[in-house]
């Protein structure tokens, strides 16, 4: 018998470890958003006769800002100004992405960068290319954002809300660069291509 050989109760338990950090991470990319206000609604209508209802398409939220998410991995804009109140929809460009709030209770977050009465916000990950999940903003301050998978290789955003300041204002993104928050309250927004040429 070949040493490198695995005897079946090994091969067995492989792949239980297997299953179950697939599912682990299935769930991670699919699961529901933890203190999320983002939000994914569909119509339906109800026919009168059988009080069933019926699919008739995909609706969002009244949208103030749209911010696109594309496989060259960044957003588009990388900054952006908002009021209160204000609803931003994150639009699935291309590839597989997320927008997260660097919030303490997101995951993958080491440093909050989000104003501290502000609540944590979380897309998810997806991958349907034309769709949007939406967030609304209340807390006034700096916002920082990321993409889960994308996080190692600088796919970060930044939104202000009404005036900057809180934590992403006293230190640098520690993985990404961007604009400073007076800039993006200036400007309005700044577009990923012109903050990328500078």
């Amino acid at each position: 018998m070949r040493e490198d050989r695995q005897s079946p109760s090994r091969r067995a338990a492989l792949r239980r470890v297997a299953g179950i950090a697939t599912g682990t991470l299935l769930a991670g990319c699919l699961s529901g958003e933890v203190g999320t206000t983002a939000t994914e609604s569909t119509d339906t209508e109800t026919d009168p006769a059988t009080g069933t209802g019926t699919m008739t398409g995909t609706t969002t939220p009244s949208v103030d800002h749209t911010v696109g998410l594309y496989t060259d991995l960044y957003f588009d804009p990388i900054g952006l100004h908002v009021e209160p109140g204000d609803t931003v929809a994150f639009e699935l460009v291309s590839g597989a992405h997320s927008a997260t709030a660097y919030h303490p209770d997101n995951e993958a977050v080491l440093e909050r960068r989000v104003p501290q009465d502000a609540k944590a916000w979380d897309t998810g990950t997806w991958s349907e290319t034309g769709t949007s999940r939406t967030i609304t903003l209340e807390a006034e301050g700096t916002h920082d954002y990321f993409c889960i998978p994308h996080k190692g290789v600088e796919m970060v955003g930044r939104i202000v809300v009404g005036s900057p300041g809180g934590p992403a204002t006293a230190s640098a993104n520690p993985d990404g660069k961007l604009p400073a928050s007076a800039r993006i309250v200036s400007e309005g927004s700044v577009p990923y291509d012109e903050w990328a040429s500078e």
